[in-house]
């Protein structure tokens, strides 16, 4: 996988991003790049070029790249470049070796991958992701729309697609969700809106809902009058 694939990801990482993250993040780098550059970065790609210009971002190495991202909670842009990653360890060269391109990191973990899986014990613990709690934020909104989310799966239809990317959902996510729940388009549509709420947090609120209903690409306007009113 070369360049042209790398640069895609970032493109795709890119549309997880908005205005408040892109300030976040050039807050983050304001010690790599020189705010005289800085001040010349207006979009996400302006940063990663300036960031792959210093050598903190290149295709072997998105270590700092998803450090950023992650002090920006942006948990949906990071799974992007790790996909990425992972479609580089799964496309080997000739003898089945990992590209000798990939970092050496990257290749340890290939090995690693290779070696026999020897079963382990499972052990209960309160550090596990099954034990970790909710994001009180997350978990107060998700209270909070909760008759929303329903009254909404059970009456969008074709339009879903265009309601979640006017709710600024990335149809890469979306397409994760459709994988998970293939046979089931009300779960499609719940779990997305839960996903929504993860990403947007305490903005992710009725108004938005109502807002996204209006959008010219879905015209909902039915539905927007039902949650206005309370009548669901």
């Amino acid at each position: 996988m070369g360049d042209m694939e790398f640069n895609s990801m970032l493109i795709d990482v890119a549309k997880h991003l908005n205005e408040d993250d892109m300030k976040r993040m050039k807050f983050l780098c304001k010690d790599i790049v020189k705010k005289r550059d800085m001040e010349k970065v207006e979009t996400p790609l302006d940063l990663f070029t300036e960031l792959q210009s210093r050598e903190k971002l290149t295709v072997n190495d998105t270590s700092f790249l998803k450090q950023v991202l992650n002090k920006c909670e942006k948990l949906n842009a990071i799974r992007v470049i790790e996909q990425f990653e992972n479609n580089r360890l799964n496309h080997p060269v000739g003898n089945g070796e990992v590209p000798m391109d990939v970092s050496p990191g990257v290749r340890r973990q290939a090995f690693q991958q290779a070696q026999p899986v020897v079963p382990q014990p499972v052990h209960q613990s309160h550090n596990s992701a099954s034990s970790r709690r909710e994001d009180p934020i997350v978990q107060q909104q998700l209270n909070a729309l909760r008759s929303e989310f329903n009254f909404l799966t059970k009456n969008l239809s074709r339009e879903w697609r265009f309601y979640l990317r006017a709710l600024g959902m990335a149809d890469a996510d979306v397409d994760i969700v459709e994988t998970d729940y293939p046979r089931s388009l009300r779960d499609q549509i719940y779990q997305s809106l839960v996903m929504w709420v993860k990403e947007y947090k305490d903005k992710a609120t009725k108004v938005e809902l109502i807002r996204a209903l209006k959008d010219g690409s879905v015209e909902r306007f039915d539905l927007a009058s039902k949650l206005e009113k309370g009548n669901y």
